[in-house]
């Protein structure tokens, strides 16, 4: 439950940066003459399959982040019902499971901005309504994220 609200936090805040930042630069742009789209734009039916394939790998993420947190509660399960020797071993269990889940999300939280950033600078090289048309940007921050529970 902390990690994902960690995670949850570090996503909103990257976000936020990114979000923040769009209008400063856009600011320090040259104005643009009305120019064809650039050559490196990609079709729309190119985008909209990067667009699902970023889709399919945030849901596979909060897929992987579910099997984590279950596979931490049995661990937690075992950890709290034991005694003695015993739970001296299932809490060296539990505090191993959680700094391995938690070196993963930073790896995969890192992968993930990589590639969000990336897909961002796609649409915003595909003209001003591909952004729009992004399902990754049609649901709220939260919801994609699974909500906050604390």
């Amino acid at each position: 439950m902390r990690m994902k609200c960690i995670l949850t936090v570090m996503v909103t805040a990257c976000a936020a940066v990114v979000i923040s930042g769009g209008p400063g630069l856009a600011a320090q742009a040259p104005k643009a003459t009305t120019q064809p789209v650039p050559a490196t734009a990609a079709p729309p039916s190119a985008m909209d399959a990067k667009c699902q394939a970023m889709m399919a790998e945030k849901e596979k993420m909060m897929t992987d982040m579910k099997a984590a947190d279950q596979r931490l509660d049995g661990l937690l399960a075992k950890m709290s019902t034991a005694s003695g020797m015993e739970k001296a071993a299932a809490t060296s269990t539990v505090v191993t499971e959680i700094v391995t889940q938690e070196r993963a999300m930073r790896a995969g939280m890192a992968k993930m901005q990589e590639g969000m950033m990336g897909h961002m600078m796609e649409h915003m090289e595909a003209g001003k309504d591909s952004m729009a048309s992004c399902p990754m940007m049609k649901q709220p921050m939260m919801k994609q994220m699974g909500g906050m529970k604390h």
